[in-house]
């Protein structure tokens, strides 16, 4: 139900304003120092986090995005070595949570942290000109069969062993010799070995790989970040005590994740045009916000939500604390690409000053910052902050914005209709004052213009999906599809030979 204001309904008030800037976390990624949350105890198991008790309660350096998945978001002080670790949160939810999603991260060129064991993913390749099907492994690009196994062709004398690398040389010399000693082959038969099936155009078919969710692995992993990234910005324990078991050494996940879907016409064009206006649609985000709402009687209930997206598609917001009441908080973010880039080496002391301003402006740097310095002097300042940077996290508030200005300045060029009739909301859902170029964040995938009351996103997203639950399969489908696109055309290289 949607509330105005002294209707009785905590989810349904209008929203409380506190406009403080929109902030997005500063480069503490990689190898750069993690984050400090200044916490005493791990928030899992409620150890002493110092050094030199033991190795168990030795302070941890947690990834709140699974490495495994390309997070490269670290912070320490919150959890210990032992709850980290592959017997508690990092084999219980870490692991099984990344693995659901090597549907997308065996096929795409990621970048990781550290390096990591690949693991075969299993899946059928049918082929299209006889519908035959094999039970095949894809690793590291190569696809192989499952078992080894090998197939007779007397029309053209030739024997096909299927088999990886590792076991193809002994098992193709067992199958040669058993098929000769039984007669069923000669020496004018080929016997050739198929290692890997994608090298070989006849076995051109489609590979169907099942992506399989469970729902509390699912929900384990939002919540875990959720509360992690909360921790890191400050947020204190005791608003998201009741979402771990301590005694059990559990997350209490059930029921915090609702999925993600664009209530306001404005943020649905961003969506479906998404893959062709953001350059950075393959990647991870983290949103941490706050929403006060009046009740009846006068006063004020506060909620405490995370949004999260990974890989440019699934989103959901994750309830952190439905009566919290810490500082209200304006979204704070955290963005990272995920896909390998080349980094490009600039040397600024060879550019035109107007060109060392261009990259002081994509730094984030003024010319405050370099007021009393030499011409030397900035530019060995603003080659230190390039080199440093870590290309792969990017301000979420600033891609917004590009996004769109772009569906704004293409629908006044090429005068698309229905774009052009929402610019005003468009316009007033992203700008507080359109003449100062004043570009926010606040309401976006958090209220929505209705009348001329701005509402929170979160009741109406519930009651859509409580009443109307066919939107969000559709929904589901189209970032499905768009994210099936984008990896087919950006799969990993091809490996030299």
């Amino acid at each position: 139900m949607e509330g105005t204001l002294g209707e009785e309904s905590v989810h349904a008030g209008p929203i409380g304003r506190n406009h403080e800037k929109d902030r997005n976390l500063p480069l503490k990624t990689g190898r750069s120092p993690p984050y400090v949350a200044f916490m005493s105890n791990c928030y899992l198991c409620g150890c002493a986090l110092e050094d030199h008790i033991n190795e168990s309660t030795a302070n941890h350096f947690e990834h709140i995005i699974p490495q495994a998945i390309g997070g490269q978001l670290t912070v320490r002080d919150i959890l210990c070595k032992a709850c980290g670790g592959h017997e508690r949160l990092g084999g219980k939810i870490d692991k099984p949570f990344s693995d659901m999603f090597r549907l997308i991260t065996d096929r795409i060129d990621m970048r990781r942290d550290r390096k990591t064991e690949p693991v075969p993913l299993k899946a059928k390749l049918r082929l299209l000109d006889d519908g035959s099907e094999f039970e095949v492994h894809l690793m590291e690009d190569v696809l192989s069969a499952q078992k080894p196994h090998f197939r007779v062709d007397h029309e053209r004398k030739r024997v096909q062993v299927f088999a990886n690398k590792k076991v193809a040389k002994d098992y193709k010399r067992k199958v040669e010799r058993g098929l000769v000693q039984s007669g069923k082959i000669d020496d004018t038969y080929v016997v050739e070995v198929v290692s890997d099936m994608a090298q070989h155009p006849e076995f051109f078919g489609t590979l169907e790989i099942p992506f399989k969710l469970d729902n509390k692995t699912f929900e384990a992993g939002f919540a875990k970040m959720a509360i992690e990234f909360a921790l890191s910005q400050g947020v204190p324990f005791q608003a998201l005590s009741h979402l771990v078991n301590r005694a059990d050494l559990t997350i209490n996940s059930e029921g915090t994740l609702l999925p993600y879907y664009p209530i306001f016409k404005p943020e649905e064009v961003i969506e479906y045009l998404r893959t062709s206006l953001d350059e950075n649609f393959m990647s991870h985000s983290l949103v941490l916000f706050s929403q006060r709402q009046i009740q009846e009687d006068g006063t004020e209930t506060k909620q405490l939500y995370c949004f999260v997206e990974l890989f440019g598609t699934f989103q959901h917001f994750v309830r952190l604390n439905d009566h919290y009441v810490g500082d209200n908080i304006d979204p704070i973010t955290y963005s990272q690409k995920i896909i390998n880039e080349q980094f490009i080496p600039v040397d600024m002391t060879k550019l035109r000053p107007k060109e060392v301003m261009i990259y002081m402006n994509e730094l984030g740097m003024s010319l405050a910052d370099i007021q009393d310095k030499s011409d030397e002097e900035a530019r060995k300042m603003v080659q230190r902050k390039y080199d440093s940077q870590n290309r792969y996290v990017f301000d979420y508030a600033k891609n917004t914005k590009r996004i769109v200005d772009r569906i704004l300045l293409d629908s006044i060029l090429n005068s698309k209709e229905v774009i052009t009739g929402m610019a005003p909301e468009i316009v007033y859902h992203f700008y507080r004052d359109p003449d100062t170029d004043d570009f926010h964040i606040l309401y976006f995938r958090s209220r929505f213009i209705k009348g001329r009351g701005m509402y929170s996103i979160i009741p109406a997203i519930e009651e859509l999906y409580a009443g109307e639950r066919g939107k969000f399969h559709a929904y589901t489908s189209m970032k499905f599809h768009e994210l099936e696109a984008f990896i087919n055309s950006n799969s990993k290289r091809p490996k030299k030979k």
